[in-house]
């Protein structure tokens, strides 16, 4: 008697999957694992990417407005040391400071919101920094704002045009310490050796007497 067709029929026969479906079946999972990570690995490094290079460019605008801003609206008089003297400069910077100090008017296009305060741009510690005092003629060192506006600095020059010349110093000169830069140079490299060059103008006329 031939019980294969009576185990069939009684549902004691269950056929399974045979050694080669079984790792077709493997490598099939296999390859669309590999091609789902190898897709999520680029998604989250295209994610990452994005990231990086929208906060530099953030960080790149606000170093352009804030700097533009602050020597659009320099104010040419002269700056005054902490214990009150007057320094011989409307717009003071020196060789191995990285840095210059003017003052500037803060605030919206209204003149009753508006103050007058003493800033300085100076490299710290692979940083670019602004620091704004609360005056424009400031009696106490420790009283002031600072923001770094660009970090991972490998370098920095600085330098002052009069519309004929760069220097590496202001004032050149008893009529240059009257006056404010007609341009500004700032040259920036990072520790990634991306670099980025400034050049603003102040179209401000007037000498102070």
């Amino acid at each position: 008697m031939n019980l294969i067709p009576l185990l069939k029929n009684n549902n004691f026969y269950k056929p399974g999957f045979t050694l080669i479906e079984v790792l077709i079946s493997i490598v099939i999972l296999s390859i669309i694992t590999i091609i789902t990570s190898s897709f999520l690995q680029s998604s989250i490094e295209s994610r990452e990417l994005v990231s990086t290079k929208s906060e530099q460019t953030l960080e790149i605008n606000l170093l352009s407005n804030t700097l533009r801003t602050d020597i659009n609206n320099a104010i040419n008089v002269p700056l005054i040391n902490f214990d009150g003297s007057l320094i011989q400069a409307t717009f003071k910077g020196e060789i191995g400071s990285n840095g210059f100090t003017f003052v500037t008017k803060l605030g919206n296009g209204n003149a009753a919101d508006q103050i007058i305060a003493k800033v300085q741009y100076y490299i710290d510690d692979g940083a670019f920094v602004r620091k704004q005092f609360f005056a424009s003629s400031p009696s106490d060192p420790e009283s002031f704002i600072e923001t770094q506006l660009m970090q991972g600095i490998e370098y920095a020059q600085i330098e002052f045009s009069d519309g004929n010349n760069w220097f590496y110093t202001w004032p050149q000169n008893d009529i240059t310490a009257r006056k404010i830069p007609t341009l500004i140079k700032v040259f920036l490299e990072k520790d990634s050796s991306e670099n980025f060059t400034w050049i603003i103008p102040h179209t401000l006329p007037l000498v102070y007497e």
